[in-house]
């Protein structure tokens, strides 16, 4: 994974919702997929996965909304009520959908700071999007154990182990 800051701020288009990411994310996606193109209205989503815990609103409130996703499990989207930015989202992820957050790193302030660590689903990836040719990229989604860092994998780990103690 790429150097991360341990904090970074974030918010929606016209300022009322503002939140903060402390600690790096577990990974960041850039999402080929054709959902994502389609509920995005772009050619890909970039997500940085982060621990529920470690995301925390600084003003305003967020409005849940609950989609469709390609797995059947849906996801909710978490949105400003009043500009209708959407800030992230939680997805199923094998139970896990309460403890991840898959922060839109467009609304962080500094988005720079988190390039993706991987380019998934890119099988439906638009043809003239060029991926750098060092980046990681698969053509639709990865084995954990053979992506993640040995720290995001504790981590993971460890959210595992308190869904099933809950």
């Amino acid at each position: 994974m790429n150097q991360k800051t341990e904090t970074c701020d974030g918010g929606c288009g016209c300022g009322s919702v503002r939140y903060r990411v402390e600690l790096e994310p577990l990974i960041v996606h850039c999402c080929h997929c054709r959902w994502c193109q389609r509920q995005t209205g772009t050619a890909f989503a970039l997500n940085a996965l982060i621990e529920a815990t470690r995301v925390s609103l600084l003003a305003g409130e967020v409005e849940t909304i609950d989609t469709l996703s390609p797995s059947g499990k849906g996801q909710i989207i978490a949105r400003c009520p009043k500009c209708r930015v959407a800030v992230w989202s939680n997805y199923h992820m094998g139970g896990l959908r309460e403890r991840i957050r898959f922060i839109r790193v467009g609304t962080l302030d500094n988005p720079d700071r988190l390039p993706p660590d991987v380019h998934i689903f890119t099988s439906t990836k638009q043809p003239w999007v060029i991926l750098p040719p060092d980046d990681y990229a698969v053509d639709e989604f990865y084995n954990y154990e053979n992506t993640w860092t040995r720290g995001s994998l504790k981590r993971r780990a460890a959210m595992i182990e308190a869904m099933k103690a809950s």
